[in-house]
């Protein structure tokens, strides 16, 4: 374990907190990570694994051993109650899809928010860091160098008065839940609604005699509606019960009336035998966010900035993604190497996704919960997998093609074709946050898409390589940047611009189309690739003028420029106009 005292202190051991402290981590940035609860976290909660949440886990290299143990999303059947023998409808909650070139994960999968987190303990732990179980933040205290507080650490005797600490760190990250004290004790505003009509009892619970190969559903919303959901864990079921006619807080509090529910409504000639129930909770969604996501040297990530409907399963993945998005700007601010300005893109960045992701999931809900409702409030469309979610927006991206298309366009718009609405030209500058214009080219601020086939032809200083995948190129601690065939010819002036930045932050790829000797122009790049294929090419979009593309470390494109010029400004705005080597 590092000697190097903790720069951060993170609040929060779900999986915001620890994904945000692991890439810290790879970043080469010491954290402390605490938790105010005592024990470990048990349930299904926060399962439904997105395909942008496995593309980060890739770049994080945690994708193999996530895979390893979560399970396909299953049809659903519903039944009627209370015979409940023979079901009525089957439909796919998320029919699966076969992955292309650019997109290699197009499934959501499931696994338990514990099992996840213990992939995530375990990763940490080979970094000398692990959760401080039983430690809770009292106060916090900004000023001009750091963050101040006081602790209380009670370890695993959450009975115990505890033993008092002070302590100072450069940032401090909430990621401490809708809850959490964080947001309150920095002055965060979180203004929503609270559904109240629309409770919720969730759990897991054991069950013999149910089939796993699907989801099954009895009733209604509008009246009373079970859902028992297989887990990876044989024999266990997550449950929701959910309707108008449900004793919500009575069954929160009483395993034994949950059992008796189960047999009288999914009926009695079903021979299902329901045993343990291994925990549950009373939910009531609350839909609310901040207005902005800084404070000073305190950022939240994750549900301490936005709560909403279980409905879309966007929760825990838009949480990590909040994480993701922070942890490479913080990581180059602490260690000097980014201007502070550069955490103000967080904000940027991510409120509009937040905002769109709660519309989305609060129609959800409400189609879920409208009268005579069955089933298809509860499927998932495909711009709910997040792989269309950008900041094409953002003040830090550049893309100088997209410049160029819209000053043609408004070179074309001075010829007068009579009379044409303005709802008819289209608008490149309106935000799009889940990215409804799917198929459209890609931009800068849309995730960077995979490409597999790609054959090594040489490499340069790193590490030999036997990638097959662009994704398997990527890291959360450094930039890559791609040079296709129309930049092979400003490849040297395009290197020599990159080597003025600080050591180990960019990586450097050179892709050439399939059949073509490598350019010796190139021997000074990382890594020189064939694309085989021609995947590559064409998931980037490269034509005859812009061939550079630089990839951030959180996987989404931050230029697309055409040459040295386009790479030193996108730079600029990253480190500053001071750079070190």
């Amino acid at each position: 374990m590092s000697s190097v005292p903790p720069k951060v202190l993170i609040v929060g051991g779900g999986p915001s907190g620890l994904i945000f402290a692991l890439a810290l981590l790879q970043n080469g940035v010491p954290v402390r990570l605490i938790e105010k609860s005592s024990d470990p976290r048990i349930g299904q909660r926060g399962a439904g694994i997105m395909p942008r949440s496995l593309e980060l886990f890739t770049t994080l290299g945690l994708a193999d051993k996530v895979l390893k143990l979560a399970i396909p999303t299953p049809p659903v059947r519903m039944y009627e109650m209370p015979e409940g023998i023979h079901p009525i409808h089957e439909f796919e909650m998320a029919p699966r899809v076969n992955p292309t070139p650019p997109c290699p994960f197009l499934n959501i999968v499931l696994l338990g928010q514990d099992r996840l987190e213990k992939i995530l303990h375990a990763a940490l732990a080979e970094y000398g860091c692990h959760v401080e179980l039983g430690t809770e933040l009292v106060t916090l205290e900004q000023h001009k160098y750091g963050v101040d507080v006081k602790l209380l650490k009670r370890g695993m005797d959450m009975s115990s008065p505890g033993v008092p600490e002070s302590a100072s760190y450069e940032y401090l990250i909430g990621a401490d839940g809708g809850r959490g004290v964080v947001r309150k004790l920095s002055g965060f505003t979180f203004l929503g609604e609270t559904k109240n009509i629309k409770n919720l009892v969730v759990g897991d619970i054991h069950v013999e005699g149910l089939s796993r190969d699907y989801w099954h559903m009895w009733g209604d919303a509008n009246s009373i509606l079970i859902s028992l959901r297989p887990t990876e864990v044989p024999t266990l079921f997550n449950f929701i019960i959910a309707g108008r006619d449900v004793n919500h807080s009575k069954l929160s509090t009483d395993k034994e009336a949950v059992r008796q529910l189960f047999m009288k409504n999914t009926g009695t000639k079903t021979n299902l035998k329901f045993t343990q129930v291994a925990w549950l909770s009373y939910y009531t969604p609350n839909i609310r966010m901040v207005d902005k996501f800084d404070n000073g040297r305190v950022f939240l990530a994750g549900d301490s900035a936005h709560v909403h409907s279980p409905t879309g399963g966007q929760g825990m993945n838009t949480g990590i993604q909040d994480s993701f998005n922070l942890a490479w700007k913080l990581a180059l601010v602490v260690r000097g190497l980014a201007p502070y300005s550069l955490l103000k893109s967080y904000t940027e960045e991510r409120l509009p996704v937040i905002k769109e992701m709660l519309d989305r999931t609060t129609k959800i809900l409400n189609r879920t919960f409208k009268e005579n409702h069955h089933s298809e409030g509860w499927e998932s469309s495909g711009e709910l997998l997040q792989l269309g979610v950008n900041c094409r927006w953002s003040s830090i991206v550049i893309d100088e093609r997209k410049q160029a298309e819209l000053a043609e366009d408004a070179d074309f718009a001075d010829f007068d074709f009579g009379d044409e609405s303005d709802e008819e030209k289209p608008d490149e500058e309106k935000i799009d946050s889940y990215g409804m214009r799917a198929g459209s080219v890609l931009r800068a601020g849309d995730r960077a898409p995979d490409a597999p086939g790609l054959i090594p032809r040489m490499t340069g200083s790193k590490p030999s390589i036997t990638t097959r995948h662009l994704f398997q190129l990527f890291g959360s601690s450094y930039h890559t940047v791609l040079i296709f065939t129309p930049a092979l010819a400003q490849c040297l002036p395009i290197l020599k611009a990159l080597a003025i930045y600080p050591q180990g932050t960019i990586r450097s790829a050179v892709i050439v189309p399939p059949g073509r000797p490598v350019p010796p122009q190139s021997a000074g790049a990382d890594f020189v690739l064939e694309d085989r294929d021609g995947h590559a090419h064409e998931g980037y979009g490269i034509n005859e003028k812009w061939g550079v593309v630089i990839v951030r470390p959180d996987g989404v494109v931050g230029a697309i420029v055409g040459g040295a010029s386009g790479v030193r400004e996108y730079f600029t705005r990253i480190f500053g106009r001071k750079t070190t080597l």
